[in-house]
C-alpha cells in the first residue's frame, strides 16, 4: 500500500513538473488545428491553382513536402500537409524532450538520488514517470482532436468525417510514445543528456528522409520497413483508417524501450 501510494505521488509530482509545458502544448495544438481546419475553404476555391503547383514541383520534391494526394478534401489536405510530417514532428519532439528529461533532468538537477532513496524501486520509478508522460500526451492528442472539431463547427464544414479525424489523430500516439522511450532508455543507460536528445532526433530525421524518398527511390523495401515511419504511415491513418499492426508494433517497441530504461536504471551507477 505505501509503495502504491509513492509510485502514484511520483506519477502525480511529474504530470505537475510538466503541467505549464502540458497548458501550453495543448492549447497551441488546440488552435493550431482549429485554425488549419479554418483555412481549408480558401484551399477548395484555389484547388485547380495549387493542384497545378503541385504537379511542377516534381516526385522528389513532392515526396518530401507530404506526398501527391487529393486536396479537394479536408481529410487529404490534412493527411498531406500536416498529419505526414507536421503534427509528428511537434509531437516527435515533445516525446523526446520529455522522456530524455524524466529521469535525466532529476539527475542533472541532484535530485534523482533523493527520489530513489525512497522505498520504492527504481523499474517502479520508471514506469510511474513514463505513465505520466502518456497522460501528457493524451492529453495533448485530446486537444488536437477538439481543435480539429471546434474548426469544423465554426466554418460549417459538414463533409469533414470526424472518425477519420480521431484515426489519424490516435496514429500519432505511438509514433511519440516510441521516441520518448527511446530518449528514456537512453537517459536511464547512462548519465549523458546529450545522446539521450540527440540519437533519437538523427533516428527520426534519417528514417524520414528513407520513408519520404522510398517511393521515388531505389531504397530496399527491407529497409523502408524498418523505418517507423512506415508503420505509422499517416497518410494512410487519416483516409482508410489506421494500420492497427503498424501502431500495435510500435506500443510493442516502446513498452520494450521503457523495460531497457527501467533495467538500465537499476543496474548503474546514479551520478549526482
Amino acid at each position: 500500500m505505501i509503495n502504491a501510494a509513492m509510485v502514484n505521488g511520483i506519477f502525480l509530482k511529474t504530470l505537475r513538473d510538466m503541467r505549464t509545458a502540458l497548458l501550453w502544448s495543448a492549447l497551441g495544438l488546440f488552435l493550431m488545428s482549429l485554425y488549419l481546419v479554418t483555412f481549408f475553404p480558401s484551399i477548395e476555391e484555389n484547388y485547380a491553382t495549387l493542384t497545378e503547383i503541385f504537379e511542377r514541383m516534381g516526385p522528389t520534391i513532392t515526396a518530401l513536402t507530404g506526398g501527391e494526394m487529393d486536396i479537394s478534401t479536408v481529410e487529404g489536405f490534412l493527411a498531406t500537409k500536416v498529419f505526414s510530417l507536421t503534427y509528428p514532428v511537434i509531437l516527435i519532439a515533445f516525446g523526446i524532450a520529455f522522456g530524455a528529461g524524466l529521469v535525466g533532468g532529476e539527475e542533472e538537477s541532484g535530485t534523482l538520488d533523493v527520489l530513489l532513496a525512497t522505498p520504492v524501486a527504481r523499474w517502479r520509478v520508471v514506469l510511474a514517470k513514463f505513465a505520466a508522460l502518456v497522460a501528457f500526451v493524451a492529453v495533448v492528442l485530446a486537444a488536437t482532436f477538439l481543435g480539429f472539431v471546434a474548426g469544423a463547427k465554426l466554418v460549417d464544414l459538414e463533409t469533414m468525417r470526424t472518425g477519420r479525424i480521431l484515426a489519424g489523430v490516435i496514429n500519432l500516439g505511438p509514433l511519440t510514445l516510441f521516441f520518448a522511450a527511446l530518449a528514456l532508455a537512453l537517459s536511464c543507460w547512462r548519465n549523458a543528456r546529450g545522446p539521450a536528445l540527440g540519437v533519437p532526433v538523427a533516428v527520426a530525421a534519417g528514417s524520414w528522409l528513407i520513408h519520404a524518398l522510398a517511393s521515388v527511390s531505389d531504397i530496399p523495401a527491407w529497409l523502408h520497413k524498418l523505418t517507423p515511419w512506415y508503420y505509422y504511415d499517416g497518410q494512410r491513418a487519416l483516409l482508410h483508417g489506421p494500420r492497427l499492426g503498424g501502431m500495435l508494433l510500435l506500443l510493442v517497441l516502446a513498452v520494450a524501450l521503457v523495460a531497457v530504461a527501467a533495467w538500465s536504471l537499476e543496474h548503474r551507477d546514479v551520478g549526482v
